[in-house]
């Protein structure tokens, strides 16, 4: 079911200097000079699982995309570790690094239709209903050449056709694997052994699943 899971230690593809990056930052969090607010190490660990969100993006960069549109940004925290994104929000937040403030809809897709190499939508596309996921994906797929990283929070979808997470992830995957894109990851981390007590974190925010598409050549 799962495509190019992540799984602990796994290689970074592109970014070979991430993990020393992550390591010396994560020292840095118990420093108590740190603004913790800001620390990407305390805002993300124990939410989505740190180390395979920072693997999922990475994964965005395999042909060296010039631009990387992340909807939904909140603080667009991920400039400060990749380059090249450009970042929008409904809202501005404090010390945020979006670019621009913007909504995420129909208006919007089709006014940015291939824009942009590749995007990412973290925490952000899935407060809509279950039905609601292709056309969801479609209209981020239109703004983009190359490929797009989604996060799904099932709790945060409406009208789910049952609350058995298990039948969710089985019925994502066939939905997935309906539309025209090439799936190039494909990840529940629950279903990779992630504890139950870090199930409840990574469904906080973002992480019952994570699929990366890509429009086919």
């Amino acid at each position: 079911m799962m495509i190019n899971p992540y799984y602990p230690g796994i290689p970074f593809t592109n970014f070979k200097n991430l993990d020393k990056e992550i390591s010396q930052h994560y020292d840095r969090v118990y420093d108590t000079v740190v603004d913790y607010d800001t620390t990407p190490r305390f805002m993300y660990e124990f939410r989505i699982g740190f180390r395979d969100i920072f693997y999922c993006i990475d994964r965005l960069y395999d042909n060296n995309p010039e631009s990387v549109i992340d909807v939904g940004c909140g603080e667009c925290i991920w400039k400060q570790w990749f380059p090249s994104i450009i970042g929008f929000d409904p809202t501005s937040f404090k010390d945020s690094h979006l670019d621009f403030i913007d909504y995420f809809d129909e208006h919007f897709s089709k006014n940015h239709t291939a824009n942009y190499d590749c995007g990412m939508a973290l925490n952000s596309l899935h407060f809509i209903s279950w039905d609601g996921i292709p056309d969801q994906i479609n209209l981020a797929m239109n703004t983009v050449q190359d490929r797009f990283l989604f996060t799904f929070n099932f709790s945060k979808l409406e009208d789910k056709p049952t609350e058995n997470y298990g039948d969710l992830y089985i019925n994502l995957t066939n939905i997935l694997k309906s539309m025209n894109y090439d799936i190039k990851l494909l990840d529940y981390p629950e279903l990779r052994g992630v504890p139950p007590q870090k199930i409840n974190h990574y469904g906080y925010i973002n992480g019952h699943a994570r699929f990366m598409l890509a429009h086919k050549i």
